[in-house]
């Protein structure tokens, strides 16, 4: 699979297919993918701290 394929969860850092991830959260008009049910919770509770790790 290429890597331009591969999204990454914001809390852990894993990539992954998007048809592999656990769940996917919009927040602000972006999607994120998150892999198992703990980046889920630790994303919900504090997605900007998340997603200044992206930019």
């Amino acid at each position: 699979m290429s890597k331009k394929h591969l999204v990454k969860d914001p809390v852990c850092g894993r990539r992954m297919s998007k048809n592999k991830a656990f769940i996917t959260i919009q927040h602000r008009g972006e999607q994120y993918y998150l892999c198992c049910p703990k980046c889920q919770s630790e994303f919900e509770k504090a997605p900007e701290k998340y997603i200044q790790h992206q930019k």
